[in-house]
């Protein structure tokens, strides 16, 4: 048997244990045309949890709620070709943190006054060639449409297995142009009406197959985001003016990010561990660590169960503070939650059957977040960090 043979043989050992969600293979198997069509749905209930009465400034302690739906189509355009289409759609509700004030037991959160209601729509169409064996070239087309957001996006990958070095070559690039238009923006004298912004990216990986066990992934990815990147639903309180601002973030972003991933297939416990790393870091001083442990064991009858654990710890952008005693200099400020120092734990169960077609999956998350969870020392915890609940039921069909 030929090295490329062995070296397929051996991925397909390795990620048989590795269904994450039904239909989707690991990152890291071996590449291989569709050979029959499959048919994936979920619906995700997405549950953030009441933010303490004793942080918010009045208003509705409630935030967000989502139930999500996404289709996913994948099947052979003759003996080289697949086509996967996938679709999604979105509904929001709930309150958004508009902007923290200084109180006094430490700052508190003021919302968003109505109760916000968003619908959002997605498609995505990919259409993969494999030229040989060893390589595949994959086009990626799709378009979003939210109540205030509409994005388009275009992107380029290819996958390329070294000839008896049990090595695969990836990489491509990504392109986004996205067009914002708040809701309310002329009826707000300092919301915008519109704005557009860009995102491109490139990334590169290499995979490496240690032995029939055992399979190592290293990653770098470069973005640049340019237009507006403020979020128009934000301000920032300023002590001295008495007054919140529009939140105002630089107008270019540029980020790094490295990834290694580990899979191991333990062949006594017929299961497979994932252990994945993740470091971002951005110009806008921000950087983060992400830590995934799950392990992935087969058991009789066609079930999977599948406990993981995800740690994530950030820094502060350059430009962020919970409130802003006097304005910066440079015009920049924002309260975001999103942009503070922070870290967060969260525990996932999954659990599958699979009969011949059909593959039926239950998903458990919890997230928690918290500044005494940061790797860094945080001295004001911002008051809008998210907690949340997430369950997920799934379905795969598969047929010739």
């Amino acid at each position: 048997m030929s090295d490329d043979a062995n070296t397929g043989k051996a991925l397909r050992r390795l990620t048989a244990a590795a269904l994450t969600i039904p239909g989707m293979i690991s990152e890291l198997a071996a590449l291989a045309p569709a050979s029959e069509a499959s048919l994936d749905y979920k619906f995700s209930a997405y549950r953030e949890a009441d933010m303490a009465a004793e942080d918010v400034a009045g208003g509705t302690t409630s935030r967000y709620d989502i139930d999500s739906h996404l289709l996913r189509y994948v099947a052979p355009l003759g003996e080289r070709v697949d086509l996967a289409v996938d679709l999604s759609y979105e509904t929001m509700s709930g309150a958004s943190p508009w902007f923290v004030m200084p109180g006094n037991n430490g700052p508190i959160q003021v919302m968003s006054g109505a109760s916000i209601r968003e619908q959002r729509k997605d498609v995505q169409v990919t259409v993969s060639r494999y030229f040989s064996s060893r390589t595949v070239a994959s086009v990626v087309g799709g378009y979003s449409d939210e109540n205030d957001y509409r994005a388009a996006n275009v992107g380029l990958s290819v996958d390329h297995d070294l000839p008896g070095q049990q090595t695969t070559l990836s990489g491509g690039i990504a392109y986004s142009d996205d067009a914002l238009s708040p809701t309310d923006g002329k009826s707000m004298a300092d919301r915008i009406d519109s704005a557009d912004k860009t995102s491109a990216n490139v990334f590169g990986s290499v995979t490496q197959l240690v032995n029939e066990h055992t399979a190592l992934q290293l990653g770098l990815s470069y973005a640049l985001h340019d237009g507006y990147l403020s979020d128009p639903y934000k301000k920032y309180w300023v002590v001295d003016q008495s007054n919140a601002l529009p939140d105002a973030r630089p107008d270019r972003r540029e980020a790094f990010t490295a990834e290694a991933k580990l899979r191991y297939f333990a062949v006594p416990a017929n299961a497979a561990l994932h252990l994945d790393y993740r470091y971002f870091d951005d110009d806008w001083q921000l950087a983060s660590h992400t830590i995934d442990v799950a392990w992935y064991q087969n058991l009789p009858g066609g079930w999977q169960l599948v406990p993981s654990l995800r740690y994530y710890s950030q820094s502060q952008a350059f430009f962020y503070a919970p409130y802003f005693f006097t304005g910066r200099d440079d015009g920049y400020g924002s309260s975001d939650y999103r942009l503070s120092p922070y870290g967060a734990v969260s525990y996932r169960l999954a659990l599958s059957k699979s009969w011949h077609e059909l593959t039926l999956s239950l998903d458990w998350e919890s997230y928690r977040a918290s500044a005494k969870y940061a790797l860094e020392d945080v001295q004001v915890e911002n008051p809008a960090l998210v907690d949340f609940d997430m369950l997920t039921l799934g379905m795969r069909w598969r047929w010739q």
